[in-house]
Protein backbone atom coordinates (compact mmCIF):
# COMPACT_ATOMS: atom_id res chain seq x y z
CA UNK A 1 0.00 0.00 0.00
CA UNK A 2 1.02 3.48 -1.03
CA UNK A 3 1.81 5.75 1.94
CA UNK A 4 -0.40 8.78 0.66
CA UNK A 5 -3.24 6.40 1.89
CA UNK A 6 -1.80 5.67 4.99
CA UNK A 7 -0.86 9.20 5.97
CA UNK A 8 -4.16 10.54 4.81
CA UNK A 9 -5.99 8.37 7.17
CA UNK A 10 -3.41 9.21 9.88
CA UNK A 11 -4.08 12.55 9.73
CA UNK A 12 -8.08 12.06 9.26
CA UNK A 13 -7.80 10.38 12.84
CA UNK A 14 -4.96 12.89 14.39
CA UNK A 15 -6.48 15.75 16.62
CA UNK A 16 -6.89 18.73 15.06
CA UNK A 17 -6.37 22.62 16.81
CA UNK A 18 -9.69 23.59 18.21
CA UNK A 19 -11.04 25.66 14.90
CA UNK A 20 -10.14 22.89 11.96
CA UNK A 21 -11.39 20.93 14.62
CA UNK A 22 -15.19 22.73 14.77
CA UNK A 23 -14.97 23.90 10.93
CA UNK A 24 -14.41 19.87 10.29
CA UNK A 25 -16.89 18.63 12.31
CA UNK A 26 -19.41 21.42 10.99
CA UNK A 27 -18.50 19.85 7.40
CA UNK A 28 -19.98 16.61 8.60
CA UNK A 29 -22.76 17.55 10.30
CA UNK A 30 -23.54 19.70 7.79
CA UNK A 31 -22.78 17.00 4.38
CA UNK A 32 -25.50 14.70 7.08
CA UNK A 33 -27.77 16.50 6.70
CA UNK A 34 -27.85 17.56 3.34
CA UNK A 35 -27.90 14.34 2.18
CA UNK A 36 -30.56 12.81 5.12
CA UNK A 37 -32.95 15.82 4.09
CA UNK A 38 -32.55 14.61 0.26
CA UNK A 39 -32.96 10.92 0.76
CA UNK A 40 -35.66 11.81 3.15
CA UNK A 41 -37.62 14.45 0.97
CA UNK A 42 -37.05 12.15 -2.49
CA UNK A 43 -38.80 9.39 -0.48
CA UNK A 44 -41.62 11.01 0.69
CA UNK A 45 -42.10 12.52 -3.05
CA UNK A 46 -41.96 8.80 -4.80
CA UNK A 47 -44.15 7.75 -1.87
CA UNK A 48 -46.71 10.06 -2.77
CA UNK A 49 -46.89 9.47 -6.38
CA UNK A 50 -46.52 5.74 -6.08
CA UNK A 51 -49.54 5.87 -3.70
CA UNK A 52 -51.66 7.96 -5.91
CA UNK A 53 -50.23 6.07 -9.24
CA UNK A 54 -51.51 2.66 -6.85
CA UNK A 55 -54.91 3.90 -5.93
CA UNK A 56 -55.94 5.22 -9.40
CA UNK A 57 -54.65 2.35 -11.36
CA UNK A 58 -56.45 -0.53 -9.14
CA UNK A 59 -60.01 2.07 -9.81
CA UNK A 60 -59.56 3.18 -12.97
CA UNK A 61 -58.96 1.96 -16.33
CA UNK A 62 -55.15 1.37 -17.64
CA UNK A 63 -56.68 1.84 -21.06
CA UNK A 64 -60.22 3.20 -22.10
CA UNK A 65 -62.28 3.08 -25.25
CA UNK A 66 -65.04 5.15 -26.10
CA UNK A 67 -66.61 6.57 -28.68
CA UNK A 68 -65.05 10.36 -29.84
CA UNK A 69 -68.66 12.18 -29.17
CA UNK A 70 -69.46 9.58 -25.86
CA UNK A 71 -72.43 7.41 -27.38
CA UNK A 72 -73.23 4.32 -26.62
CA UNK A 73 -71.05 1.73 -27.94
CA UNK A 74 -74.19 -0.60 -29.45
CA UNK A 75 -71.63 -3.11 -30.88
CA UNK A 76 -69.40 -3.31 -27.65
CA UNK A 77 -69.11 -7.04 -27.63
CA UNK A 78 -67.70 -7.38 -30.92
CA UNK A 79 -65.54 -4.41 -29.98
CA UNK A 80 -64.51 -6.29 -27.04
CA UNK A 81 -63.23 -9.32 -29.16
CA UNK A 82 -61.02 -7.07 -30.78
CA UNK A 83 -59.18 -5.41 -27.85
CA UNK A 84 -58.97 -9.14 -26.71
CA UNK A 85 -56.63 -10.01 -29.48
CA UNK A 86 -54.06 -7.44 -28.05
CA UNK A 87 -50.88 -9.67 -26.47
CA UNK A 88 -50.62 -6.97 -23.35
CA UNK A 89 -54.45 -6.61 -23.15
CA UNK A 90 -55.40 -8.77 -19.62
CA UNK A 91 -59.24 -8.21 -19.60
CA UNK A 92 -61.85 -5.96 -20.98
CA UNK A 93 -65.19 -4.37 -19.05
CA UNK A 94 -67.65 -2.51 -20.09
CA UNK A 95 -68.80 0.49 -17.88
CA UNK A 96 -70.81 3.71 -17.75
CA UNK A 97 -70.60 6.71 -16.11
CA UNK A 98 -73.07 8.79 -15.01
CA UNK A 99 -73.96 11.77 -13.05
CA UNK A 100 -76.69 11.48 -10.40
CA UNK A 101 -77.38 13.00 -7.31
CA UNK A 102 -77.85 10.92 -3.65
CA UNK A 103 -80.70 11.69 -1.15
CA UNK A 104 -79.65 10.15 2.35
CA UNK A 105 -81.62 10.46 5.75
CA UNK A 106 -79.80 13.42 6.61
CA UNK A 107 -77.99 15.04 3.54
CA UNK A 108 -78.13 15.62 0.11
CA UNK A 109 -74.91 15.06 -2.56
CA UNK A 110 -73.58 15.02 -5.47
CA UNK A 111 -72.52 11.55 -7.11
CA UNK A 112 -71.16 9.75 -9.92
CA UNK A 113 -72.75 6.43 -10.97
CA UNK A 114 -69.69 3.37 -12.13
CA UNK A 115 -71.13 0.55 -13.56
CA UNK A 116 -69.37 -2.41 -12.31
CA UNK A 117 -69.71 -5.86 -13.24
CA UNK A 118 -70.13 -8.30 -9.84
CA UNK A 119 -70.81 -4.92 -7.74
CA UNK A 120 -74.95 -4.75 -6.16
CA UNK A 121 -75.85 -7.34 -8.08
CA UNK A 122 -76.78 -10.92 -7.52
CA UNK A 123 -75.11 -12.55 -10.72
CA UNK A 124 -71.21 -12.07 -9.73
CA UNK A 125 -69.14 -13.38 -11.91
CA UNK A 126 -70.86 -14.15 -15.34
CA UNK A 127 -68.28 -11.41 -17.27
CA UNK A 128 -69.34 -9.22 -19.84
CA UNK A 129 -72.87 -9.90 -21.46
CA UNK A 130 -76.05 -8.38 -22.75
CA UNK A 131 -78.41 -7.89 -19.93
CA UNK A 132 -81.87 -8.36 -21.64
CA UNK A 133 -84.70 -6.91 -18.99
CA UNK A 134 -88.83 -7.13 -19.13
CA UNK A 135 -90.47 -3.73 -19.84
CA UNK A 136 -90.35 -1.84 -16.72
CA UNK A 137 -93.10 1.25 -16.09
CA UNK A 138 -91.27 5.03 -15.48
CA UNK A 139 -90.42 3.42 -11.69
CA UNK A 140 -88.69 0.81 -11.24
CA UNK A 141 -88.36 0.76 -7.88
CA UNK A 142 -91.51 0.01 -7.21
CA UNK A 143 -91.35 -3.36 -8.38
CA UNK A 144 -87.63 -4.10 -8.33
CA UNK A 145 -84.86 -3.56 -5.71
CA UNK A 146 -82.29 -1.90 -6.68
CA UNK A 147 -78.59 -2.26 -4.84
CA UNK A 148 -75.40 -0.18 -4.47
CA UNK A 149 -72.14 0.15 -3.54
CA UNK A 150 -71.59 3.73 -1.84
CA UNK A 151 -68.09 5.10 -0.98
CA UNK A 152 -66.85 5.96 2.52
CA UNK A 153 -66.67 9.06 2.60
CA UNK A 154 -69.90 10.09 0.61
CA UNK A 155 -71.86 7.40 2.57
CA UNK A 156 -70.41 9.68 5.81
CA UNK A 157 -71.54 12.55 4.20
CA UNK A 158 -75.16 11.21 3.73
CA UNK A 159 -75.15 9.00 7.17
CA UNK A 160 -76.33 6.07 5.01
CA UNK A 161 -75.46 2.49 6.04
CA UNK A 162 -75.45 -0.76 4.90
CA UNK A 163 -79.07 -1.96 4.62
CA UNK A 164 -80.44 1.88 4.40
CA UNK A 165 -83.10 3.29 1.71
CA UNK A 166 -81.99 6.00 -0.04
CA UNK A 167 -83.22 8.09 -3.18
CA UNK A 168 -80.92 8.05 -6.80
CA UNK A 169 -81.75 11.18 -9.30
CA UNK A 170 -80.49 10.92 -12.19
CA UNK A 171 -81.19 12.97 -15.97
CA UNK A 172 -82.77 11.44 -18.75
CA UNK A 173 -82.24 15.29 -20.10
CA UNK A 174 -82.02 19.10 -18.16
CA UNK A 175 -85.97 19.26 -17.55
CA UNK A 176 -86.49 15.61 -16.64
CA UNK A 177 -85.14 14.63 -13.40
CA UNK A 178 -86.02 10.76 -12.53
CA UNK A 179 -86.36 10.05 -8.66
CA UNK A 180 -85.40 5.96 -7.98
CA UNK A 181 -85.55 4.23 -4.76
CA UNK A 182 -81.76 1.98 -3.72
CA UNK A 183 -80.48 0.18 -0.95
CA UNK A 184 -77.27 0.33 0.01
CA UNK A 185 -75.10 -3.34 -0.14
CA UNK A 186 -71.85 -2.15 0.29
CA UNK A 187 -69.46 0.16 1.56
CA UNK A 188 -66.39 0.82 -0.05
CA UNK A 189 -62.76 2.57 0.18
CA UNK A 190 -60.44 3.17 -2.66
CA UNK A 191 -58.24 5.78 -0.41
CA UNK A 192 -58.17 8.15 -2.36
CA UNK A 193 -60.71 10.87 -1.43
CA UNK A 194 -62.17 12.02 -4.55
CA UNK A 195 -63.11 8.37 -5.59
CA UNK A 196 -64.60 8.10 -2.19
CA UNK A 197 -66.62 11.05 -1.82
CA UNK A 198 -68.69 10.78 -5.01
CA UNK A 199 -68.67 7.48 -6.86
CA UNK A 200 -71.35 4.81 -6.20
CA UNK A 201 -70.56 1.48 -8.13
CA UNK A 202 -73.74 -0.45 -9.54
CA UNK A 203 -74.62 -3.43 -11.45
CA UNK A 204 -74.97 -2.81 -15.80
CA UNK A 205 -78.34 -4.93 -14.61
CA UNK A 206 -79.23 -2.52 -11.87
CA UNK A 207 -78.17 0.79 -13.97
CA UNK A 208 -80.12 -1.11 -17.08
CA UNK A 209 -83.19 -1.02 -14.37
CA UNK A 210 -82.60 2.46 -13.06
CA UNK A 211 -82.56 4.09 -16.29
CA UNK A 212 -85.96 2.12 -17.29
CA UNK A 213 -83.89 0.38 -20.33
CA UNK A 214 -84.11 -3.57 -21.48
CA UNK A 215 -80.63 -3.90 -21.71
CA UNK A 216 -77.14 -2.26 -20.78
CA UNK A 217 -75.31 -1.23 -23.15
CA UNK A 218 -71.89 0.92 -22.05
CA UNK A 219 -69.98 3.91 -23.10
CA UNK A 220 -66.54 3.20 -21.78
CA UNK A 221 -64.84 -0.31 -22.43
CA UNK A 222 -62.30 -0.70 -20.03
CA UNK A 223 -59.27 -2.32 -20.41
CA UNK A 224 -57.11 -3.99 -18.29
CA UNK A 225 -53.33 -4.41 -19.17
CA UNK A 226 -50.39 -7.05 -18.52
CA UNK A 227 -47.42 -4.49 -17.96
CA UNK A 228 -48.98 -0.96 -16.84
CA UNK A 229 -45.32 0.55 -18.61
CA UNK A 230 -46.12 -0.26 -22.31
CA UNK A 231 -49.82 1.04 -21.33
CA UNK A 232 -49.25 3.69 -24.07
CA UNK A 233 -48.31 1.07 -26.81
CA UNK A 234 -51.17 -0.96 -26.24
CA UNK A 235 -53.40 2.51 -26.76
CA UNK A 236 -51.55 2.86 -30.25
CA UNK A 237 -52.10 -1.09 -31.23
CA UNK A 238 -56.02 -0.37 -30.24
CA UNK A 239 -56.16 2.74 -32.15
CA UNK A 240 -54.79 1.31 -35.23
CA UNK A 241 -57.35 -1.77 -34.68
CA UNK A 242 -60.22 -0.05 -33.91
CA UNK A 243 -60.01 3.00 -36.36
CA UNK A 244 -61.12 6.90 -36.18
CA UNK A 245 -64.26 6.48 -34.60
CA UNK A 246 -63.17 5.43 -31.49
CA UNK A 247 -60.52 7.64 -28.84
CA UNK A 248 -58.33 5.63 -26.61
CA UNK A 249 -56.65 7.56 -23.62
CA UNK A 250 -54.34 5.05 -21.69
CA UNK A 251 -53.58 6.09 -17.78
CA UNK A 252 -49.99 7.99 -18.38
CA UNK A 253 -52.02 10.26 -20.81
CA UNK A 254 -55.19 10.93 -18.52
CA UNK A 255 -53.10 11.97 -15.86
CA UNK A 256 -50.09 13.16 -17.43
CA UNK A 257 -50.76 17.10 -15.56
CA UNK A 258 -50.46 14.83 -12.04
CA UNK A 259 -47.19 13.29 -12.58
CA UNK A 260 -45.50 15.75 -14.21
CA UNK A 261 -45.97 17.75 -11.91
CA UNK A 262 -44.96 15.24 -8.86
CA UNK A 263 -41.76 14.65 -11.19
CA UNK A 264 -41.24 18.55 -11.17
CA UNK A 265 -41.22 18.63 -7.79
CA UNK A 266 -38.81 16.15 -7.38
CA UNK A 267 -36.22 18.01 -9.30
CA UNK A 268 -36.83 20.84 -7.68
CA UNK A 269 -36.43 19.36 -4.34
CA UNK A 270 -33.58 17.92 -5.51
CA UNK A 271 -31.61 20.38 -6.74
CA UNK A 272 -32.73 22.81 -3.60
CA UNK A 273 -31.64 20.59 -0.86
CA UNK A 274 -28.18 19.97 -2.75
CA UNK A 275 -27.48 23.98 -1.90
CA UNK A 276 -27.25 22.40 1.87
CA UNK A 277 -24.79 20.08 0.63
CA UNK A 278 -22.40 22.63 -1.85
CA UNK A 279 -22.55 25.07 1.45
CA UNK A 280 -21.49 22.04 3.88
CA UNK A 281 -18.97 21.57 1.41
CA UNK A 282 -17.53 25.16 1.72
CA UNK A 283 -16.56 23.92 5.40
CA UNK A 284 -14.14 21.10 3.65
CA UNK A 285 -12.52 23.58 1.69
CA UNK A 286 -11.82 25.74 5.35
CA UNK A 287 -10.59 22.78 7.38
CA UNK A 288 -8.10 21.69 4.62
CA UNK A 289 -6.79 25.59 4.47
CA UNK A 290 -5.97 25.58 8.43
CA UNK A 291 -4.78 22.09 8.02
CA UNK A 292 -2.65 23.49 5.57
CA UNK A 293 -1.67 25.99 7.91
CA UNK A 294 -0.87 23.73 10.83
CA UNK A 295 0.69 21.31 9.48
CA UNK A 296 3.50 23.24 7.31
CA UNK A 297 6.82 21.97 8.74
CA UNK A 298 4.82 18.15 8.45
CA UNK A 299 5.02 19.77 4.70
CA UNK A 300 8.19 20.70 4.11
CA UNK A 301 9.78 17.53 6.20
CA UNK A 302 7.82 15.26 3.53
CA UNK A 303 9.23 17.60 0.16
CA UNK A 304 12.33 17.46 1.77
CA UNK A 305 12.28 13.60 2.07
CA UNK A 306 11.98 13.33 -1.13
CA UNK A 307 7.75 13.36 -1.33
CA UNK A 308 6.26 14.70 -4.92
CA UNK A 309 3.73 17.55 -5.40
CA UNK A 310 1.16 15.41 -6.54
CA UNK A 311 1.92 12.62 -3.48
CA UNK A 312 0.96 16.14 -1.40
CA UNK A 313 -2.16 16.48 -3.17
CA UNK A 314 -3.29 13.41 -3.28
CA UNK A 315 -2.79 13.68 0.84
CA UNK A 316 -5.03 16.47 1.21
CA UNK A 317 -7.79 15.24 -1.40
CA UNK A 318 -8.00 12.04 0.31
CA UNK A 319 -8.10 13.67 3.90
CA UNK A 320 -10.86 16.07 2.81
CA UNK A 321 -12.95 12.92 1.03
CA UNK A 322 -12.76 10.94 3.99
CA UNK A 323 -14.52 13.93 5.39
CA UNK A 324 -16.90 13.82 2.66
CA UNK A 325 -17.39 10.04 3.12
CA UNK A 326 -18.48 10.63 6.81
CA UNK A 327 -21.10 12.97 6.22
CA UNK A 328 -22.41 10.89 3.41
CA UNK A 329 -22.22 7.97 5.14
CA UNK A 330 -24.32 9.20 8.45
CA UNK A 331 -26.32 11.10 6.32
CA UNK A 332 -27.35 7.80 4.37
CA UNK A 333 -28.06 6.05 7.69
CA UNK A 334 -30.09 9.07 9.02
CA UNK A 335 -31.92 9.34 5.79
CA UNK A 336 -33.36 5.69 5.72
CA UNK A 337 -33.43 5.80 9.81
CA UNK A 338 -35.91 8.61 8.95
CA UNK A 339 -38.06 6.57 6.40
CA UNK A 340 -38.54 3.63 9.00
CA UNK A 341 -39.57 5.67 11.84
CA UNK A 342 -41.56 7.98 9.46
CA UNK A 343 -43.51 4.84 8.03
CA UNK A 344 -43.83 3.10 11.27
CA UNK A 345 -45.04 5.65 13.02
CA UNK A 346 -47.04 7.00 10.14
CA UNK A 347 -45.66 10.84 10.43
CA UNK A 348 -47.12 12.42 7.63
CA UNK A 349 -51.01 12.69 7.59
CA UNK A 350 -52.70 14.99 5.53
CA UNK A 351 -56.35 16.19 5.09
CA UNK A 352 -57.57 13.59 2.25
CA UNK A 353 -60.44 16.53 1.04
CA UNK A 354 -57.27 18.91 0.15
CA UNK A 355 -54.71 16.05 -1.14
CA UNK A 356 -56.45 12.79 -1.83
CA UNK A 357 -54.61 10.83 0.58
CA UNK A 358 -54.70 10.71 4.18
CA UNK A 359 -51.28 9.55 4.85
CA UNK A 360 -48.19 9.01 2.65
CA UNK A 361 -45.78 6.57 2.91
CA UNK A 362 -41.95 6.75 2.67
CA UNK A 363 -40.25 5.15 -0.44
CA UNK A 364 -36.76 5.21 -0.53
CA UNK A 365 -35.51 3.87 -3.89
CA UNK A 366 -31.81 2.56 -4.29
CA UNK A 367 -31.15 4.26 -7.97
CA UNK A 368 -32.18 7.93 -5.61
CA UNK A 369 -29.62 6.89 -3.08
CA UNK A 370 -27.21 6.05 -5.39
CA UNK A 371 -27.61 9.75 -7.53
CA UNK A 372 -28.06 11.71 -3.78
CA UNK A 373 -24.27 9.62 -2.97
CA UNK A 374 -22.52 10.69 -6.29
CA UNK A 375 -24.26 14.31 -5.90
CA UNK A 376 -22.37 14.91 -2.62
CA UNK A 377 -19.16 13.13 -3.73
CA UNK A 378 -18.64 15.48 -6.79
CA UNK A 379 -19.46 18.61 -4.17
CA UNK A 380 -17.12 17.38 -1.83
CA UNK A 381 -14.30 16.46 -3.91
CA UNK A 382 -14.83 20.26 -5.88
CA UNK A 383 -14.46 21.22 -2.58
CA UNK A 384 -11.07 19.40 -1.57
CA UNK A 385 -9.44 20.43 -5.02
CA UNK A 386 -8.65 24.28 -4.61
CA UNK A 387 -7.07 23.76 -1.19
CA UNK A 388 -5.04 20.75 -1.66
CA UNK A 389 -3.65 22.21 -4.76
CA UNK A 390 -2.67 25.32 -2.71
CA UNK A 391 -1.32 22.78 -0.14
CA UNK A 392 0.86 20.82 -2.50
CA UNK A 393 2.68 24.22 -4.04
CA UNK A 394 3.98 25.15 -0.20
CA UNK A 395 8.11 25.39 -0.45
CA UNK A 396 9.72 23.46 2.06
CA UNK A 397 12.84 25.64 2.98
CA UNK A 398 10.42 28.85 3.57
CA UNK A 399 8.45 26.36 6.10
CA UNK A 400 11.80 25.29 7.89
CA UNK A 401 13.08 28.79 7.98
CA UNK A 402 9.51 30.00 10.03
CA UNK A 403 9.37 26.54 12.13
Amino acid sequence: MRFEPKLAWRYFRARRKSLARFTSCVAVVGIAAGVASLIIAQSLARGFSDEMQDKILANTAHVSVFLNDGAEILDWKAVIEKLKKSENVKEVSATTYESAVIVGTQATSYAVLRVVEGRGTRDEGRGSREFLLPTLDPHPSSLISIEISLGKELAEKTNLKIGDEAGIITLENEFAPTTSKVFIKEIFQTGLYEYDSTWIYISPEDFARLKAQKKFTPTILSVSVKDIYTADKTADEIRANLGDNFKVVDWQEANRPLFAALSLERRVALAIVSLIIFIAALNITTTLALLGAERRFDIAILRTCGAQTKSLIFIFLLEGLLLGFTGIFFGVSLGLLGCFLGNYFKIVRLSAEVYSLNYIPFHPDLNNILLIILIAFLVCLAATVYPALKIGKIKPLENLRRQ
